[in-house]
């Protein structure tokens, strides 16, 4: 009989009293209401093996299951054509590489050597645009990165908002009491569709919460994609602003051959036989360094390479090609002040122009800081490289080492120089490079071994990246001139 009263019950505000009147009359017989309680179990399992309809409307988050944004037709087909000119332009690049190959393993006349130069040239012009072109492919990859990220920082939004949704209308449900959800619902059955939906809420909470976790995994994985991509872009920028110097030291070069020699073979002879003089000149060479330390001469560095290659076993032609290459790059950038520790930002020495990204904030400005104190020197007057368009500066003397780097080498350095070891320290600095060259391979003094060693002083376990080989080419032909060089000044007596 109660049971029908309550199918029979209409809800309003103003008969809610009444209902629980009725309720609890009707509940005083004992016997009737163990019967009840026996009832509303059976019909409670009954309606959720059925799981009855919710009488609100259920909350609901679509997730896409593919995690990993995928890149647009266009930005593909660029990338294929791109990639189609640059490798015709290494094709290009290699039968260039040979003819130098040849013509510097031979006694070459004025001719030759022009050829040679011509040809040094040509291959330097193609490796700028090679790097342009691999920087244009890198950019379609930067952009399709930087898309997905927005993409998916849109569906952690959605799907927090769901989530708070689902929450609150679970939190607002689960706190109403038996008599509450009754007397709230016309019938019996809607009481027990509202528990099963309870439990389907729950259900629904917990597969939200698992898919923003894989949400926000997937946005962490594309941030760090796109930082290793900034980070290649930036090497290879640093790559073509060296190679542009490249060029117009070998055209400059050609130019001095041809008004010094006027053409004449003869004249070119004379030339090669000057070694004495030549000697002079090498010797009075500046020899820059990068980091705010001032230039020092050819035969001053020359000393310092040959003082550390008795200790790490370190070809000096080869050391001094690695510091001039670093040293091209650390002037190119300019120099920087730190000058905000919690941001990284800093200032550019000569134009005083604010920078940001001077240095990584939590990797480097804390052993920055180290580094100076032990030092006695002031770290927001210290010099360290700017950063190019992107990545981050602070690489600190003429080995270019970022703080980290020469945290991780100073035992190192230290049982070697007998001191503390200072990065702006010409000497400490070659030392630094050198231990770092020889643990990379460079003692064994093959051409492989070395411009394997340079690869990865430039770019660490992203040595084998193709993009960056110009690096190691570079630095091996610079190394080529230097032995040259050495050779003359030994064989004047120097």
């Amino acid at each position: 009989m109660m049971i029908k009263d309550i199918k029979k019950f209409r809800y309003s505000s103003a008969n809610k009293v009444s209902l629980f009147k009725k309720l609890c009359i009707k509940a005083k017989d004992l016997i009737i209401g163990k019967i009840l309680v026996l009832f509303l179990i059976s019909l409670f399992l009954l309606l959720e093996s059925k799981a009855a309809a919710p009488t609100q409307k259920s909350v609901r988050i679509d997730v896409n299951p593919s995690l990993l944004a995928q890149n647009n037709a266009k930005v593909n087909e660029l990338r294929e054509k791109l990639q189609g000119e640059l490798n015709q332009i290494l094709k290009e690049i290699e039968k260039y590489r040979e003819e130098i190959k040849k013509l510097s393993s031979q006694k070459r006349t004025l001719q030759q050597e022009i050829q040679y130069l011509n040809a040094q040239i040509n291959k330097t012009e193609l490796e700028i645009k090679a790097i342009k072109y691999q920087i244009s492919v890198l950019n379609s990859r930067i952009n399709s990165t930087l898309k997905a990220i927005k993409e998916t920082e849109k569906r952690i939004e959605s799907s927090k908002e769901n989530l708070k949704l689902t929450t609150r209308t679970y939190y607002n449900l689960s706190r109403k009491s038996f008599f509450e959800v009754i007397l709230a619902e016309q019938n019996l059955s809607d009481y027990f569709s509202n528990i099963v939906y309870l439990n389907k809420l729950q259900e629904s909470i917990n597969k939200q919460i698992n898919e923003l976790k894989d949400l926000v995994r997937e946005l962490n994985y594309q941030k760090q994609k796109l930082e290793e991509a900034v980070e290649e872009q930036e090497n290879l920028l640093a790559l073509s602003e060296m190679k542009k110097r490249e060029l117009a030291d070998l055209q400059e070069e050609k130019n001095e051959l041809l008004r010094i020699t006027q053409g004449q073979e003869k004249k070119y002879r004379e030339l090669l036989t000057e070694k004495e003089k030549r000697a002079a000149e090498i010797r009075a060479q500046l020899f820059r360094l990068a980091g705010g330390v001032s230039p020092i001469n050819f035969g001053e560095a020359l000393k310092y390479a040959e003082l550390v290659s008795k200790i790490t076993g370190v070809r000096p032609a080869f050391l001094l090609a690695v510091l001039k290459q670093e040293s091209d790059l650390g002037r190119n950038v300019g120099q920087c002040y730190l000058k905000d520790p919690e941001t990284g930002a800093g200032i550019n020495v000569k134009t005083g122009a604010k920078m940001d990204r001077v240095m990584h904030p939590t990797r480097d400005v804390p052993v920055f800081l180290e580094i100076t104190k032990k030092l006695g020197m002031d770290p927001f007057s210290t010099p360290v490289s700017c950063p190019l368009s992107f990545g981050w500066g602070g690489a600190m003397g003429p080995a270019q080492f970022i703080p980290s780097t020469w945290k991780a080498y100073e035992d190192k350095i230290r049982k070697v120089i007998g001191e503390e070891p200072n990065p702006w320290n010409i000497y400490h600095a070659f030392v630094a490079a050198g231990i770092k060259l020889a643990e990379a391979g460079a003692n064994k003094q093959t051409y492989e071994a070395e411009w394997k060693a340079a690869m990865i002083y430039f770019a660490g376990g992203n040595w084998s990246n193709p993009a960056y080989r110009f690096y190691g080419d570079s630095v091996m032909s610079i190394a080529e001139r230097f032995e040259n060089d050495i050779k003359i000044i030994k064989e004047a007596g120097g």
